[in-house]
């Protein structure tokens, strides 16, 4: 709790699927996300409900956008950059760590 200053009913976890965060995360991949942090501000990656399903994403937001807009960036380069609205996204929260099975 002291690390990252969220209490563990504040934290989950979650499981990648998919190459998109590819090669940050990769499928299998655990992630810790904290869902107190929910604003894009500074960028990281964050989980979001993009309408679709949850993913994984980097999120930008973007400087005097109105309506309030953000980037939404694929790690992996066959993945195509995106924007959207506030309120077309709800994001979860940043993903503040990450495990890997060797």
């Amino acid at each position: 709790r002291h690390k990252l200053k969220a209490s563990p009913s504040q934290l989950r976890i979650m499981h990648v699927e998919g190459d998109s965060m590819a090669p940050t995360l990769v499928s299998g991949d655990a992630v810790l996300v904290d869902m107190t942090r929910r604003a894009p501000n500074p960028p990281g990656i964050f989980v979001l409900d993009d309408g679709m399903g949850l993913v994984a994403k980097r999120l930008e937001h973007i400087p005097n956008s109105d309506p309030p807009a953000v980037r939404v960036i694929s790690d992996n380069k066959h993945y195509p950059e995106y924007e959207r609205t506030a309120d077309e996204i709800h994001i979860v929260g940043r993903i503040r760590w990450f495990a890997r099975e060797i």
